[in-house]
C-alpha cells in the first residue's frame, strides 16, 4: 500500500488541499464532488 512518504511533495500538496477544502472531513469521491471539482480546476485554467 502507498505510504504519504512514497508520494511527491506536489502529490503531498494536493492531499494537504483536499483536507483544507474538506475541513478535515473525509467525504467520499461522489461523482456530484468530482464535477464540482474539474469545474472549479477548468476555470481556472480558462
Amino acid at each position: 500500500m502507498l505510504q504519504m512518504k512514497d508520494l511527491t511533495e506536489n502529490e503531498r500538496s494536493w492531499v494537504e488541499f483536499l483536507r483544507m477544502i474538506s475541513l478535515d472531513r473525509d467525504p467520499a469521491p461522489t461523482l456530484r464532488r468530482v464535477q464540482l471539482l474539474r469545474r472549479i480546476c477548468e476555470a481556472r485554467r480558462a
